[in-house]
């Protein structure tokens, strides 16, 4: 599904409370600096909202979303969205989670039915994995 991938490409990944913008394919000074202030080299941003793009309610994707945030109690996290070009696509609520491992992203995206995730690590650039055949 060529849409939903393009939609995923040109989402704006953006934490809360900062100027932080996160774009697929373009480096980003300010979050590698982010990820020094934190001695950390690796993050992901994923959320557990519509899984596999289906649309859920406000409540159920917040629950989701507070049950993500346990999981990742033992990690520095950031709240941020995904939002896209689509307006008609409600943004997000997303973690961006520094220190994760490509692997245990991976997994945490799979565990929350998402289709893709963003990854990368320091001095890098955002990476979407894709987690199922879209």
């Amino acid at each position: 599904m060529t849409e939903l991938l393009d939609a995923y490409k040109n989402t704006n990944y953006k934490i809360n409370n900062t100027d932080l913008v996160i774009k697929i394919g373009v480096k980003n000074e300010r979050l590698d600096a982010l990820l020094r202030s934190l001695n950390a080299t690796t993050w992901a941003f994923i959320t557990a909202f519509n899984p596999y793009s289906k649309e859920l309610s406000k409540v159920e994707n917040l629950s989701r979303h507070e049950e993500s945030k346990k999981q990742m109690a033992n990690y520095t996290v950031y709240e941020g969205e995904g939002a896209g070009e689509d307006k008609s696509w409600t943004p997000e609520t997303s973690l961006l989670i520094i220190g994760i491992s490509q692997k245990e992203a991976i997994a945490t995206g799979n565990y929350f039915e998402q289709n893709a995730i963003v990854v990368g690590e320091i001095n890098g650039i955002p990476e979407l994995k894709i987690l199922t055949s879209i």
